[in-house]
């Protein structure tokens, strides 16, 4: 039955024969070998990456891009710039990325050209590297792209804003992202609220509100509304807590917001994520009742010391563990928890050590 399994891969020789191979699973195997030579093979590999950026399949130069990135070589720049106008969109995302891999001054002005780029799935991936490696020579070109005629790169832009140090955003800078608020794109408009909001900018407020819906952005939107603690979004904010049809993890991180809002439903909603039967967001409301330090949970989480219902054991020693700090009924829990010889026990032992003696609890109660 050995043909069910999937093929090996090539050894290094192998692999320098396969670049001229007629198959082109043949090829694009050689070409993921390739990007893991030894120090040895590193000159004949980088040879045989850059003849295989050039195959007339598009996966092909696609894998020979990432390894060419993985790789790092500088004499490689030249074909990934080119590589930068592929007639394959997805291979000329890659060479972004793959330059990106690449050191240097000269690597860095590629990427700001790529923002200029014609094709936006360039621009798109070019303004957040740009982001990441360029520090401050960014902004302006976030800004520019902050009015991109295709809303991937704007919403990209914003993305990209949202990964600049603080010191690196401008009031410019910040009056674009007020200005993305009314987009005409819904994800622009939520990817700018979402970061307005999480520098505590009430401008974000109305765009928040309606971001606090959208499935890519809740998160995010939920943080945001933490923050900012506006009554307006109180609103929304706890209809998604109450929602049927929400997700257990957006409900938890729905109820966290309306208790940084001091929300008296928050603690509930919590409550019923903890003790419900779906397992979904359990372990992050027992992380969320740990980080705002909900002793009033305590109950729930003996309870889950009984039986785990599927959180994991570090995450409830982290949430005990913190929650004893400032409550001792919370440290005999933390004791039960560090007998054993994993990390969640260690972590107890340390936060014992840090208390002094401890006396080991009986687990507490399932909750009901």
């Amino acid at each position: 039955m050995t043909w069910l399994l999937p093929p090996l891969p090539p050894n290094f020789a192998a692999a320098l024969r396969d670049v001229h191979a007629k198959h082109v699973d043949a090829r694009m195997a050689a070409a993921k070998r390739l990007a893991q030579p030894t120090a040895a093979e590193r000159a004949q590999a980088l040879s045989a990456e850059l003849v295989l950026v050039s195959d007339q399949d598009a996966r092909v130069r696609a894998a020979a891009i990432e390894a060419l990135g993985e790789l790092g070589e500088a004499s490689a720049l030249p074909a990934l710039v080119e590589s930068l106008q592929d007639v394959d969109p997805a291979v000329r995302e890659l060479s972004v990325i793959a330059i990106s891999h690449h050191h240097g001054d000269a690597a860095h002005a590629q990427l700001m050209a790529a923002t200029r780029s014609s094709h936006p799935e360039v621009r798109f991936q070019a303004i957040l590297c740009v982001a990441e490696l360029c520090g401050d020579r960014a902004e302006p070109q976030i800004r520019r792209l902050l009015s991109d005629d295709d809303a991937r790169v704007r919403a990209s832009a914003v993305r990209a804003a949202a990964a600049l140090p603080g010191e690196h955003r401008s009031p410019n800078l910040l009056a674009a992202l007020a200005s993305a608020l009314d987009d005409d794109d819904r994800l622009v408009r939520g990817e700018a609220a979402v970061l307005l909001g999480s520098l505590g900018d009430a401008r974000a407020v109305p765009a928040l509100a309606l971001a606090i819906d959208e499935p890519e952005l809740w998160l995010g939107a939920l943080d945001a509304a933490a923050t900012l603690r506006d009554e307006r979004l109180v609103a929304p904010v706890a209809r998604l807590a109450r929602s049927f049809l929400a997700s257990r993890a957006a409900k938890a991180a729905a109820a966290r917001a309306l208790v940084c809002m001091d929300d008296p439903r928050g603690v509930p909603a919590l409550r019923e994520v903890l003790t419900g039967l779906r397992g979904d967001g359990r372990a992050y409301a027992v992380e969320v009742a740990g980080e705002l330090g909900l002793d009033v949970l305590l109950p729930e989480l003996l309870g889950l010391l009984r039986r785990p219902r599927g959180v994991d054991r570090l995450v409830l020693a982290k949430s005990l563990a913190k929650l004893g700090a400032q409550n001792p009924q919370a440290r005999p829990a933390v004791a039960t928890l560090a007998q054993g010889d994993d990390e969640a026990a260690a972590l107890c032992r340390a936060e014992i050590a840090r208390w002094g003696s401890v006396e080991i609890a009986e687990p507490g109660p399932e909750p009901p």
